[in-house]
């Protein structure tokens, strides 16, 4: 099953999605369709790491009403914890002051959440050239200078665009690296990060149909332009069973990094797919668990699980469909039950 960013696939939908129900008048919010949190037991007494999604994806998407969407700006996201990442493009739709207008959206109208930043440079959208690396810079710098935004990443899976164009890697790099200095020239205290797909980075992704070699020495590109580094984790791409996962599955990030450590996306199926994944509620629920412990041991700064609520996106045989912790309704699924019990401890 050849795997393209769910991000990058919805963005051309929810782009115009946003803009236009952003500008809808807004009744009066109902109450969340979320559940009181059950009594689960959890493998941890306290957690290293926030909480929280990504992506505009509000309940019933992509037939979401005005309420729906009033719902998920006041409370919908932060129903997942007090984090929200915005992935976006930098060439995505523009305000007057050249900031993609999902990113005003995010700072200026969702409440209960601390949004953070990540700009995807997609091999989908031709070669890198210097044009696209003046505008990555030049909208990094107007959202950092606007916003001063947490934490901010200039790539998104950047090791994929890398293995899907090598020969203009080097010139992104150029420019991440002058991107950092200029944001922390407007925004000092933006943590600045870039973002890999880390089934990919170890060389083991044999589930997305491709021969994928190793590359952790990616990271030394960026040496003292990152604050921290990011990933996205989906362990299906490598192991169909939850139960197959190693015990210090992530652990093997501190072997070429003792940066600071967040997870941008990730999350595992509540339905059998076509891919052959193990896909139910339990499995979710155990995927959940085995994240939960990995990420502590490792003081993992936070983590979002991927997509607010279902939608069918078709990506890789409906993997990414049944993903969320929430389905396309907003009813909760069992696994929601664990991830409100983590957010009910306390934080180190």
């Amino acid at each position: 099953m050849k795997i393209k960013s769910v991000f990058w696939q919805m963005a051309l939908l929810s782009a115009w999605l946003v803009a236009c129900q952003a500008s809808t008048p807004s009744p009066q919010p109902s109450a969340t369709s979320a559940e009181p949190a059950l009594a689960v037991e959890l493998p941890l007494a306290s957690r290293s790491f926030a909480l929280g999604t990504a992506g505009f994806i509000p309940r019933n998407y992509p037939d979401s009403t005005a309420q729906d969407w009033q719902d998920f700006l006041s409370r919908g996201a932060a129903a997942y914890g007090g984090i929200f990442g915005v992935h976006t493009s930098p060439s995505a739709k523009q305000n007057a002051e050249g900031i993609p207008e999902q990113v005003q959206l995010a700072f200026e109208q969702m409440q209960g959440v601390t949004p953070y930043v990540a700009l995807a440079v997609n091999a989908e959208e031709g070669p890198f050239t210097t044009a696209r690396g003046e505008e990555l810079k030049r909208v990094a710098v107007a959202i950092a200078q606007k916003y001063q935004p947490a934490y901010l990443a200039l790539g998104v899976e950047i090791n994929r665009f890398y293995l899907a164009q090598p020969e203009t890697f080097d010139l992104y790099v150029q420019f991440a690296r002058a991107a950092y200095d200029a944001v922390k020239a407007v925004s000092p205290n933006t943590q600045v990060m870039n973002n890999f797909q880390f089934e990919y980075l170890r060389g083991q992704a044999s589930l997305a149909g491709e021969e994928v070699a190793p590359h952790w020495e990616l990271l030394e590109r960026f040496a003292g332009k990152l604050d921290l580094v990011s990933f996205t984790v989906y362990p299906f791409l490598e192991f169909p069973r939850v139960a197959a996962i190693p015990p210090n599955y992530l652990a093997e990030i501190r072997a070429h990094t003792d940066l600071p450590i967040l997870i941008t996306e990730t999350g595992w199926p509540s339905e059998a797919t076509a891919s052959g994944v193990e896909g139910s509620p339990q499995a979710q629920s155990d995927y959940l668990l085995v994240l939960a412990q990995q990420a502590d041991s490792l003081e993992v700064v936070a983590i979002n699980w991927v997509l607010p609520h279902d939608a069918a996106f078709g990506v890789a045989g409906g993997i990414f469909d049944h993903i969320s912790l929430l389905n396309n309704d907003g009813t909760p699924k069992p696994a929601f039950a664990y991830w409100q019990a983590l957010q009910a401890l306390p934080q180190r």
